[in-house]
């Protein structure tokens, strides 16, 4: 499993909903790591999707805890030993919480919205890959090569 643990101020590659295409690709900024318990006094307020119903208040510890793992136990861990908050300016205006997924890695949280999960290539491998995959693909042309890998390329913070 990988454990690596992003560090506060570097971009990092991220995909939205862990989807894998170029229109789902982002870059991201670490603002702050917390640890869990300092997860437990973070107060967030979570939208209702419903209009008639208020939002919930609650702690972001709690709403990893009790909403984000229990609904997706296939995708988080049983336990986190950071929050990892970054913003994403080109995905969404708020910033977005990252917590522990089984396989090690980094996949954020719905928190104000029900489309901000997506996984945090912290040591560039999902994005190497990608790049590998399309300049090694013998259906793509050479100009649809270059295309694509221009596109993965360009994307700024």
């Amino acid at each position: 499993m990988n454990k690596e643990i992003p560090k506060i101020g570097k971009y990092y590659h991220f995909f939205d909903d862990g989807k894998l295409a170029a229109s789902r690709h982002y870059i991201c900024k670490v603002e702050q790591i917390i640890t869990a318990e300092e997860a437990k006094s973070i107060m967030i307020e979570v939208p209702n999707e419903y209009d008639d119903i208020m939002d919930t208040i609650l702690s972001l510890y709690d709403h990893w805890h009790d909403n984000e793992m229990p609904n997706h136990d296939w995708l988080y861990a049983k336990d986190t030993d950071y929050f990892i908050e970054c913003s994403c300016p080109k995905y969404d205006k708020h910033n977005l919480w990252f917590v522990r997924t089984k396989d090690g890695g980094w996949f954020s949280m719905d928190i104000q919205s029900s489309w901000q999960g997506g996984r945090l290539d912290i040591d560039e491998s999902i994005y190497e890959s990608i790049l590998n995959d399309i300049e090694n693909d013998p259906y793509y042309s050479t100009e649809a090569k270059e295309g694509l890998l221009e596109i993965y390329k360009a994307e700024k913070y």
